[in-house]
């Protein structure tokens, strides 16, 4: 049988290109540019000057944690970079606490750039600390180094409109410290109207323009207009506003600022680890980054500041190129219109016996029975690569086996189903049912969420205006059928394949089911198309029914069979040494994110898993094993003074490392009811349930670079209960005795976060 002989065959062989010509051009769409070369225009982003400076500000590769002495040579270097550009850089210090209870004392680096305007000011910034296990080229100094390539360009380009500050803020990773510190006391806060934020989730990719203040539309015009690359949708936008995931984006538009936020996440597994180095920083992600982060700041610097209310707008890019957007309020109009447009166009097929109402049913349930499966099957393939040791971390090394296989799923079940039920529901049954719950779907979606509503309601009107001429035509062969499947089948690939390419970056294996089921939203315009499916014999059928399936139990099987950790993307495992300095007893704790213990670490030492935590808080139960006791000093928590008020007592103390660790912290057990607690007189934030879970409902005051003379710490507990709290002080490392632990680490794991720690605690009791 030949192509040619047969339109099923033509259209599944159409489809195909159209499906890998639009592959290919969100592939291109995602690929970052060439880094532009230190002899590009003066007034252009140069990666590679960029890089020098990074390398300048970066030398070797050094953890550089808020407080530490290695975050203040930083810090240094910085300052000479702007002093170098022309700038008059200034640091401010203060005091800061987060929501978590973690707190610092944070050294803001700030320059400015006066604009034609006196008055509102754009800002532009980046974060200089790192995680205490890494050096942070990707995340932040590659942000860093964006600033500072920004600073010299913007030098020769004329004044801006309105000044534009320079913010390289300290005490991110501990809690956006910086980022909070600028807003409550900063002089130069009040006058900011809107921030570009650079920050990376990863060390590679394209730079996504993945978050706006309020005044969403009017960003979204400013970026659209001004930046060559556009990477962005407003899903972005909308899934990150209900996620826990902050950055000092955060807090700057909490402050009412409006702006951009920046940020790429290629190769996640290096993000926080001690390969987020200078050997694995992207050039092209560095430019990608810069040049959207100058075009952002001098679009904001010269653009009349929203003062009317806030207006959404509802977008995605087209592969990076142009920016498909309307205004949010007339989201519900379309999907209104679809809906209609679709009511009128079943009720003329049925009228003309060109459907009857049974086909309607069979159709309609067959499209929600295929997604309803297409998530369970999911559940369950997901079940079965994680019991059979495919899916142990989060992200894991070679992901692309099961992003593909999870995409196929969603086609093979599609297939599979569609060519039952076609034989109940014929053509137009198909097409009705799948575009029926596509046009309710972006209906209810305009209604609750508009800024997501576009990846059905795209796809759905494009195909009850594609499907016109076929409705009206009973002809069954002709150019009118290749449109009603074709022509929205292009709009569903345009507006869903870059999100299923980026789905496993954003969020690993929780990503697995949702590519599967936005799979099967891709192919929805070729749905109908199962009813020739089965129409067709010999091998031609046999691989069309059954090729998909085939392709998905290849993948899995090699899901299972490559590593799950590589040396270029390995396990995240940290060891402590932990002593009780009340028992004498010391054990080393090891945290492996799978769970279990790769062989080298077994055999290093006789570790067991305990039936809880190895400390009260741990919500995680690690490793144990019993290590030496070493003589080291146990913080103190000295009541300094006590009163009683009402039916509270309040209590001042001070939490003092007696080892000089760079990190002590107090901790209250479930139920102690503290409140009203200050931090060397900075207010605290009351318990947070995000961290309640993270700390076994635990409550955690923690000071990183702590000083020497200890910290203050006043807070209040009801009369009448015994509270039994923990002082805890840690350093980063593990002492020489830990050299064995460290180097049984093999080339598949990593330390990550905090890193290896020694930690001593000692309990205190309270008696309100």
């Amino acid at each position: 049988m030949s192509v040619n002989s047969h339109p099923t065959l033509r259209r599944v062989l159409c489809s195909a290109v159209l499906l890998a010509l639009i592959l290919a051009c969100s592939l291109l769409g995602l690929h970052p540019p060439h880094g532009k070369p230190v002899s590009a225009p003066p007034n252009q982003f140069s990666a590679l000057r960029a890089l020098d400076a990074l390398h300048r500000i970066l030398p070797d590769d050094t953890p550089h944690p808020v407080g530490s002495a290695a975050n203040d040579a930083v810090r240094v270097r910085i300052l000479a970079e702007l002093t170098r550009l022309g700038y008059q850089p200034i640091v401010r210090t203060s005091f800061e606490c987060s929501a978590f209870g973690q707190c610092a004392t944070v050294n803001n680096i700030l320059a400015r750039l006066d604009g034609m305007e006196p008055g509102s000011a754009a800002m532009i910034s980046a974060h200089y600390d790192s995680v205490p296990s890494g050096p942070g080229d990707s995340d932040d100094g590659v942000g860093v180094a964006s600033v500072l390539e920004i600073a010299r360009a913007l030098k020769s380009m004329p004044a801006p409109r309105h000044s534009i500050i320079f913010l390289i803020d300290d005490g991110e990773e501990a809690g956006l410290l910086g980022a909070r510190a600028f807003v409550n006391s900063d002089p130069w806060a009040k006058q900011v109207r809107a921030d570009v934020n650079l920050d990376d989730r990863g060390a590679s990719g394209a730079t996504l323009m993945f978050e706006t203040g309020t005044a969403n539309d009017w960003a979204l015009d400013l970026y659209a207009t001004h930046s060559a690359r556009h990477l962005t949708s407003s899903i972005f936008y909308t899934v990150y506003r209900l996620l826990p995931n902050d950055t000092d984006f955060t807090v700057f538009k909490d402050a009412g600022y409006q702006g951009m936020n920046f940020a790429f996440i290629g190769r996640v597994g290096l993000y926080h680890t001690p390969l987020d180095n200078s050997a694995n920083v992207s050039v092209a992600s560095l430019q990608d980054q810069g040049s959207s982060g100058l075009a952002a700041i001098v679009a904001l610097a010269n653009a009349n500041f929203p003062s009317g209310p806030d207006a959404d707008a509802v977008y995605f890019d087209l592969f990076g190129r142009n920016i498909v957007r309307w205004p949010g309020p007339w989201t519900l109009a379309l999907a209104i219109f679809g809906v209609l447009l679709l009511a009128g166009e079943i009720t003329w097929l049925i009228h003309k016996q060109q459907m009857s109402l049974n086909q309607f049913v069979w159709g309609t349930i067959s499209w929600i029975a295929i997604f309803i499966v297409t998530g369970v099957v999911g559940l369950a393939l997901r079940l079965i690569l994680a019991l059979a040791g495919a899916t142990p971390v989060e992200f894991v090394a070679h992901p692309l086996p099961m992003e593909i296989g999870f995409a196929l799923l969603g086609i093979a079940i599609t297939i599979a189903w569609g060519s039952l039920a076609a034989r109940a529901a014929g053509f137009w049954g198909l097409w009705s049912g799948a575009w029926c719950w596509s046009a309710l779907a972006s209906l209810v979606l305009a209604i609750e969420i508009p800024g997501v509503s576009y990846i059905a309601l795209a796809p759905a009107i494009v195909a009850v205006l594609a499907g016109l001429p076929a409705v009206f035509d009973r002809s069954e062969y002709d150019w009118t059928r290749d449109v009603t499947l074709l022509l929205p089948l292009a709009v569903s690939a345009v507006v869903q394949l870059p999100l299923i390419l980026l789905l496993y970056r954003a969020m690993g294996n929780e990503s697995l089911v949702s590519i599967a089921l936005a799979t099967v939203l891709l192919v929805t315009p070729l749905f109908p198309l199962c009813a020739g499916v089965r129409r067709v014999r010999g091998i031609e059928g046999f691989a069309l029914r059954w090729s998909p399936l085939v392709a998905v139990a290849l993948a899995t099987f090699t899901a299972t069979v490559v590593p799950a950790y590589s040396a270029k993307s390995p396990e995240r495992v940290n060891f402590d040494y932990a002593l009780d300095a009340d028992s004498g007893m010391a054990r080393w704790i090891v945290y492996p994110d799978s769970g279990r213990l790769q062989p080298p670490i077994q055999l290093a030492a006789n570790f067991q898993r305990p039936a809880h935590g190895a400390f009260p808080w741990d919500a995680h139960a690690g490793f144990v094993a019993d290590a030496p006791h070493l003589d080291l000093a146990a913080p103190t928590f000295t009541i300094l003074d006590s009163s009683i008020d009402g039916s509270r007592r309040n209590y001042t103390a001070l939490l003092r490392s007696e080892r000089g660790a760079p990190g002590a912290a107090v901790l209250f057990p479930p139920g102690a009811g503290v409140d009203d607690v200050r931090i060397q007189g900075q207010p605290v934030a009351p318990e947070n349930p995000r961290a309640g879970q993270l700390l076994n409902r635990w409550t955690a005051y923690f000071c990183r670079g702590i000083p020497a003379a200890g910290m203050n710490i006043t807070f209040t507990l009801p009369i009448g209960k015994m509270v039994e709290i923990q002082a805890v002080d840690r350093s980063y490392g593990l002492p020489s005795v830990g050299a064995f632990l460290a180097n049984a680490r093999p080339l598949t794991a990593t330390p990550s976060q905090d890193g290896d720690l020694t930690v001593v605690s000692r309990r205190v009791q309270l008696f309100p």
